[in-house]
């Protein structure tokens, strides 16, 4: 692409003599100057929002005209020829112009060209829209890392997501796969190769351009560098045999064997920039050790990204909006994440102004949404989607932090704890009957969730009996089980602390266990501890949530035996050579209706064997201060990028 003074420059320019304003009113006295300047610094905010407008329609211009070429195209037939000859081999030719790239017509069909990337519903289409103002969310949970590859929690995901980007994503709306970076594609129908194409104008937020080889260094040499501590990301990308570049902006995946998530696979991972990560990781333990090096190609970017200070907990994440962003630009002109782990503080806070959305807590929920003072200032959001996910209480099947076996590496003591725990009183009288209950990882809305499973019922005498069963009676009538050896049935519970609804769920199951002669202790830790904690395999029980990230659970990253080696996500170290087949079953079979049979498998043998007793599937519960414009409750979660915001009493960007 040429370099030229265009539109985008021009709003630089503009923005940067605002600034100059701003501050030379700043340091004038006169009170007639000062309100002359202010109102030309308003022009110019309002001469921004105009720019920013006239550049989205401009951008809406460019994308019909690049649908009717290929339209045009596509009805006119495309014009091929022998690839590697020039002449008549025999073999079905490949196409050139826009499609040279690809690969015979007959080998497969090219897609994405038809659908580029953009918003699903427009913020520029809601006439009050306002450019600029910062989106502030109030998160619970303190992220110990952003840097991708290496963050442990949801946390540093969402912040991933707004930063770096991938090949593809899920459509909000119909959870299909679309494309991202990639422009168009090619994928075989034995699911053993991809070609792909990725757009010639995506770029970095650094004006790089996202190349070919790019996608390859980011997971053979960044993700798959054994020195990275990326063992969680290698547990989920594991289906790639194989990248080769074919030229700048082409090429092409080869994969270990058919599998259902091929194409998932080669498109979910997010691509980082080479030139910016390479000298990073020449020193792989000081790149573990990093917090904030997350530098990407998404509509945002971290305001600082500096090696030698980077962001660390607890400050506030603060994104800008990155102005040489190649897709559908925000309206926003940057975002900040607060951290306030407490609830009723967090609440506080919120009701306060500094913030714009918060997860709330059930209670919280409830009573809100009935103050009529509260309700005209905010809107209380409630809706289940992909990413709500489930939450659990997971037992140590295997040694604790490798020294001893706890209680629950008997299925039947895991039976036990599941019968003894009132899940229904929980979800009625903790969670305000806002949640539902989950039988197993695969969340009820999906096909791989057997609906002829149903919830065990609350059960303490059948309990009792398997108790009794593993060798857990009471010896000496002091109210408390022992086994043959006379240990008493004790164990700790851990769970990140800042959780009302946590904190009475927990000591809730205290006294229901004490019923039953176990002696449950309470062990709330700081969120940002809980990895490392996970990592070593030292706790005896542990509560929290999964989240999804893709409409189909591929359970290999937590349920296989592998997944226990090296720091792995199967944190419980359930080693089932019966789950390790039905997984390893499922993932190779292609076809959609017979996969769903292995899943049905599956789901019963986590019902029987209980390593996790599975809670409740999670709902969004969102308070946005009314403020927030174009908040869509999509299937897929929230896309950040298309909201706006009021700019009146906003937060001034650092």
């Amino acid at each position: 692409m040429q370099n030229s003074f265009g539109l985008k420059d021009f709003v630089l320019f503009v923005l940067l003599i605002a600034a100059i304003v701003s501050v030379w009113i700043s340091m004038v006295q006169d009170d007639k100057q000062h309100d002359l300047l202010s109102g030309i610094a308003a022009d110019l905010r309002q001469q921004e929002q105009a720019l920013a407008l006239l550049q989205r329609q401009l951008d809406d211009s460019r994308t019909e005209d690049l649908l009717e070429e290929i339209s045009a195209k596509l009805d006119a037939g495309v014009i091929v020829s022998d690839r590697s000859t020039g002449g008549d081999s025999g073999q079905a030719p490949a196409p050139r112009g826009r499609f040279a790239w690809a690969r015979p017509e007959s080998e497969a069909p090219v897609v994405g060209f038809d659908d580029p990337w953009d918003f699903e519903t427009s913020p520029y289409d809601d006439p009050n829209v306002e450019i600029g103002g910062e989106f502030v969310e109030i998160y619970e949970g303190q992220p110990p890392k952003i840097t991708p590859y290496l963050y442990a929690d949801v946390y540093g995901r969402r912040i991933g997501d707004l930063v770096c980007e991938s090949l593809g994503w899920y459509n909000p709306e119909s959870l299909a796969m679309e494309g991202r970076l990639a422009e168009a594609w090619q994928y075989d129908p034995g699911g053993m190769w991809l070609r792909v194409k990725i757009h010639d104008d995506a770029r970095f937020s650094n004006g790089d351009p996202v190349t070919a080889e790019d996608v390859r260094w980011t997971h053979d040499d960044l993700l798959y560098n054994p020195e990275i501590e990326a063992e969680r990301m290698r547990g989920v990308y594991n289906a790639i045999a194989d990248i080769e570049v074919l030229s700048e902006k082409v090429l092409e995946f080869t994969f270990k064997e058919p599998r259902f998530d091929n194409l998932e696979q080669a498109f979910g991972f997010k691509v980082l920039p080479k030139n910016v990560y390479e000298p990073w990781i020449e020193s792989p333990t000081r790149f573990n050790q990093s917090t904030g090096l997350c530098v990407g190609s998404g509509p945002f970017k971290l305001a600082r990204v500096d090696p030698d200070d980077q962001w660390t907990p607890p400050s506030d994440i603060v994104l800008v909006r990155n102005e040489l962003y190649w897709g559908p630009r925000p309206a926003l002109a940057g975002f900040r994440v607060k951290v306030v782990q407490e609830s009723l503080a967090r609440l506080t806070a919120y009701e306060n102004g500094e913030g714009d959305m918060m997860r709330a807590s059930p209670e919280q929920f409830v009573l809100k949404s009935e103050q009529e003072d509260f309700l005209k200032k905010h809107v209380p959001h409630d809706w289940f989607n992909m990413r709500g996910g489930y939450s659990f209480i997971a037992w140590q099947c295997g040694p604790r932090n490798g020294e001893r076996l706890t209680p629950f590496h008997d299925h039947r003591v895991r039976m036990a704890m599941t019968l003894l725990t009132d899940r229904e009183r929980i979800k009625r009288d903790i969670f305000k009957n806002l949640y539902k209950m989950a039988t197993s990882p695969f969340l009820s809305s999906t096909e791989q969730s057997d609906p002829n499973i149903k919830p065990w019922a609350h059960d303490p005498a059948r309990a009792k009996e398997l108790l009794a069963e593993a060798g857990w009676i009471d010896r000496d009538d002091d109210g408390i089980l022992e086994n043959e050896r006379g240990d008493e049935f004790e164990f700790a519970i851990t769970f990140g602390q800042g959780s009302e609804s946590t904190l009475n769920m927990v000591t809730f199951l205290k006294q229901e266990y004490a019923a039953a002669g176990i002696r449950m202790e309470l062990n709330p830790i700081d969120w940002s501890a809980l990895d490392a904690i996970l990592k070593a395999r030292d706790f005896d029980a542990v509560t929290f949530a999964w989240s999804a990230s893709a409409p189909e659970n591929d359970p290999n990253q937590i349920w296989h035996s592998k997944s226990i080696e090296n720091q792995g996500d199967n944190f419980i170290q359930w080693n089932s050579p019966e789950a390790d087949a039905l997984i390893e079953k499922g993932r190779r079979v292609i076809d959609e209706d017979e996969r769903m049979k292995v899943w049905h498998e599956l789901h019963a043998l986590y019902h029987e064997e209980q390593p996790y007793t599975f809670m409740l599937e999670v709902p969004w519960l969102r308070f946005v201060t009314k403020r927030v414009g174009n908040f869509q409750e999509y299937r897929s979660g929230l896309e950040y990028h298309e909201f706006w915001i009021s700019r009146e009493s906003s937060p001034q960007l650092d």
